[in-house]
């Protein structure tokens, strides 16, 4: 986590893809991986659970997955964080601003998103 100073004086912590590469790497099975475009992902089984995409200025936006089909509506009010959730039949694709998740919901992120990745076979 880095802190940044905001201009009314308040600390602040913001996430990186460092952060995700310590806590998704403490996962059972994860490994890093690569996307076809090349980025880096963190991988249970064949399946990426948390990629690294970048925008325009090269600000890091984090990929994830989730069961949850209703996520869209749960976080409806923290559009500045969240957003282009894809949702599919039985999961849905959440892209967040990492920098704006803090270290426990980015624990929580990865912990759900490698839950909902893993193998069917794995599955408690």
């Amino acid at each position: 986590m880095r802190a940044v100073t905001t201009p009314i004086g308040y600390v602040r912590l913001m996430a990186s893809w460092r952060d995700v590469e310590r806590i998704a790497a403490s996962l059972p099975g994860a490994r890093a991986g690569v996307a076809t475009d090349g980025g880096p992902t963190f991988d249970i089984g064949r399946h990426h659970f948390a990629r690294l995409r970048l925008d325009e200025s090269n600000d890091e936006i984090l990929q994830f997955w989730t069961q949850d089909l209703t996520t869209e509506e749960m976080l409806a009010d923290r559009k500045d964080t969240f957003f282009l959730i894809e949702t599919f039949k039985v999961k849905v694709s959440v892209w967040a601003w990492l920098e704006l998740l803090d270290h426990d919901e980015l624990l929580e992120i990865l912990t759900e998103s490698w839950l909902a990745r893993r193998g069917v076979r794995d599955r408690a």
